[in-house]
């Protein structure tokens, strides 16, 4: 597995802007998948690698508003992109 950085930034940067575009039917499967982690409300959850959030409304669902959830990334380009769609409403945006 490598740990370049730069590499996953000049991958992703780019592509930052069409990304939910391209995954637009992707929302229940993070449903899916948010529902089945064994979350409870209360609980504070971190997705690392979260691109644009798109999981973030799935995961606050889950926890509720007295949880917490983080979504972290290298690429800042992804997460003004999560901003822009709303997530940040959602969860706490870190640029990792």
């Amino acid at each position: 597995m490598s740990h370049d950085h730069a590499h996953v930034r000049e991958f992703f940067t780019p592509r930052a802007a069409g990304w939910d575009r391209r995954f637009a039917g992707d929302g229940p499967a993070y449903e899916a998948a948010a529902g089945a982690l064994g979350l409870r409300p209360g609980d504070t959850v971190l997705d690392a690698g979260c691109g644009t959030g798109r999981a973030l409304p799935a995961l606050r669902a889950v926890v509720g508003p007295s949880g917490t959830v983080l979504g972290a990334d290298l690429t800042e380009a992804m997460l003004a992109e999560a901003a822009r769609a709303g997530r940040r409403e959602a969860g706490a945006l870190l640029l990792a």
